[in-house]
């Protein structure tokens, strides 16, 4: 069997004394589609960078692809769309396709686009569904369009792994359900997602495993599993229905 594409291994990080994350272990193989779900200040984003190696856990270990995260450099088998991506997008006067462009930079040698570029550019931007607007400012979209385009561009870098931390923030609500429709696509052709997401709902709905956190793991399983627990009440400190606003 291969790798895990991810693997944390006991893991304890805090940016002080206190930890943020404390005890985390979880393995994330290729192909799956992974939920993190819970409250505000509960270490999801902390994770997340932690998983990306941009902090050094204070114990413990996480490796990507069977590297140390900290040191690993395909960078472009991670792509990565962060919570605040459509605010800073709405100030960045290039186009989609430019945005898209920049997913293939490190397959390109000495920073030039050849038609094999162009062609995975094209391609990505077709599979979001932007063909219409990839020459238009990204800044002159709405938030669902710019979280798309940054999707495509992880795809043009033709990522193994998606990462996203609260992708529907800053989205129109009609967007959303189209969003999590492109997620769906994405994972059947068998990219592996990764998703922190705050509306456990959707989470509920949309992923095949749930991990459920609050500075410790409260679950790590399948969806189903996770509603018929106590997981999200122990976590949440609060009924499954008050949570899901059912």
């Amino acid at each position: 069997m291969s790798d895990p594409q991810i693997a944390v291994e006991d893991v304890s990080f805090g940016y002080t004394a206190t930890p943020v994350v404390e005890g985390i272990s979880f393995e994330v193989d290729a192909g799956e589609y992974v939920g993190i779900v819970g409250p505000n200040g509960s270490g999801k984003s902390t994770l997340l960078a932690l998983i990306l190696g941009l902090h050094e856990p204070d114990h413990g270990s996480i490796q990507l692809f069977g590297h140390p995260a900290r040191s690993f450099r395909e960078r472009d088998r991670v792509g990565y769309v962060a919570q605040d991506v459509t605010a800073n997008a709405s100030r960045m006067p290039i186009t989609v396709r430019e945005v898209v462009r920049m997913g293939r930079f490190p397959n390109a040698g000495f920073g030039r686009i050849d038609r094999t570029d162009k062609q995975r550019v094209t391609e990505a931007i077709e599979t979001v569904g932007m063909a219409d607007v990839a020459d238009r400012q990204i800044m002159d979209l709405s938030g669902g369009q710019r979280q798309r385009a940054y999707i495509a561009r992880a795809l043009a870098s033709e990522a193994d792994l998606l990462v996203l931390d609260e992708p529907t923030v800053g989205v129109d609500t009609e967007s959303v359900a189209g969003f999590f429709d492109l997620l769906d696509s994405l994972n059947d052709d068998r990219m592996t997602v990764l998703l922190v997401e705050h509306d456990v709902d959707a989470v509920i709905r949309r992923a095949d495993r749930v991990l459920c956190l609050n500075r410790s793991l409260y679950f790590d399983g399948p969806t189903a599993a996770f509603t018929d627990s106590n997981a999200l009440s122990r976590a949440y400190g609060m009924a499954i229905g008050e949570v899901t606003g059912e």
